[in-house]
């Protein structure tokens, strides 16, 4: 892949070849700084460029440095900051926006207990220094953006006058009864009554959708994904649509998994109606995960950027990367539900285009008997 392939107004990108050495990182910002200068590209963005702030979701999944795949890599995140402030000349705020989980904060501890010794150590060591009075999920937050390389990147930033900070969405009041009235009734028009989750589980989405979705400021959101394998049946691979249905909800995401698509395209559609379809998707090496994603899988390259503002034809695309099956799409319980509601996904023919640049990941163990030939 030479130039950059169009996938029914998909785009992709091939970064590097071989397999991904820490050397090549100026490599990786320079490929997709100039492959965010692709003209299509740039109209499809012209919602979130044209936004009174800018919101960056990177996929901090947990505590790991990028080299695990678990994690977005920062150089990607400077070269999309960097392509907003220098290429669109964008001057008002940006921000990396993330939220809290339990084993970022008082659940780090079951985390410890499966990570290699090296990072083990190293996470260990940060305990011991952590001052008593500092709350658990604060220090988590902290120590994923220090080992993703990102708090020393807002701080570049700052230094140099940018408006650039960190956003935990998680310490931002929630929409009271009223508010939620109207998105609540747009989200359910959207989606449809077959794709509404359990009531209890609605019930929880709905109490903690953030008061900045009520329209007063016009925010743009990119999602940046990793493209992972994933231990939910429902899931199979997860990439932009994720990195917001679950990623962006406020509080502990486990109850989630027990309707995990419809949850999850729930919440998400909280954020596109609230945003008002102002999100652009990119999926980006140069690592993935495969096998026991999306923390724990393999660290395996991925020398692809992916970009779209329609996420679900972005995962489309994603996915006949990571698998290499054209007809795959169509057979995923998530994409299917979100079908014709959130996006489209792409006609199998144009998918086939993407077939011969497949990596041909393993999914996750119990998923590998179900996924079709």
């Amino acid at each position: 892949m030479d130039e950059t392939l169009n996938v029914d107004n998909v785009f992709v990108k091939k970064l590097y070849e071989g397999h991904f050495q820490s050397t090549m990182s100026p490599q990786i910002y320079s490929a997709i700084y100039e492959f965010l200068q692709n003209e299509g590209i740039r109209k499809q963005m012209r919602p979130i460029t044209d936004s009174d702030e800018i919101w960056i979701k990177p996929n901090l999944s947990n505590a790991r440095p990028p080299e695990t795949g678990c994690i977005t890599h920062p150089a990607t995140v400077k070269a999309i900051i960097d392509y907003l402030l220098n290429f669109v000349k964008f001057k008002k705020p940006i921000r990396i926006v993330e939220t809290i989980t339990f084993h970022k904060g008082k659940g780090i501890h079951e985390i410890l207990a499966k990570l290699p010794p090296k990072e083990r150590a190293a996470i260990e060591n940060k305990l011991k220094r952590k001052d008593p009075s500092e709350d658990m999920h604060d220090f988590g937050f902290n120590l994923l953006l220090e080992l993703g390389g990102l708090k020393d990147l807002v701080k570049d930033y700052k230094e140099k006058g940018r408006d650039v900070d960190v956003l935990n969405l998680s310490k931002e009041p929630v929409m009271n009864a009223e508010e939620r009235k109207e998105i609540t009734r747009n989200v359910e028009q959207l989606l449809g009554k077959e794709v509404i989750p359990k009531e209890e589980i609605k019930k929880k989405l709905l109490d903690n959708i953030p008061s900045l979705l009520s329209g007063k400021r016009k925010i743009g959101l990119i999602s940046l994904a990793v493209p992972k394998t994933h231990d939910d049946p429902e899931a199979y691979i997860t990439a932009t649509i994720k990195n917001i249905g679950l990623g962006l909800f406020l509080q502990y995401k486990a109850f989630m998994h027990k309707d995990f698509a419809k949850a999850m395209l729930y919440n998400f559609a909280i954020w596109k109606v609230g945003l008002k379809d102002r999100i652009f998707g990119i999926v980006s090496g140069p690592y993935g995960q495969d096998r026991e994603g999306p923390i724990f899988g393999r660290a395996v390259d991925f020398p692809y950027v992916v970009a779209g503002a329609d996420l679900l034809m972005v995962d489309s695309v994603t996915a006949v990367l990571m698998l290499g099956k054209a007809d795959l799409v169509n057979q995923l319980t998530a994409l299917k539900y979100a079908a014709n509601k959130i996006g489209k996904i792409p006609s199998t023919s144009a998918l086939q285009k993407v077939v011969p640049y497949s990596l041909n990941y393993e999914p996750y163990p119990y998923q590998s008997q179900s996924i079709p030939k």
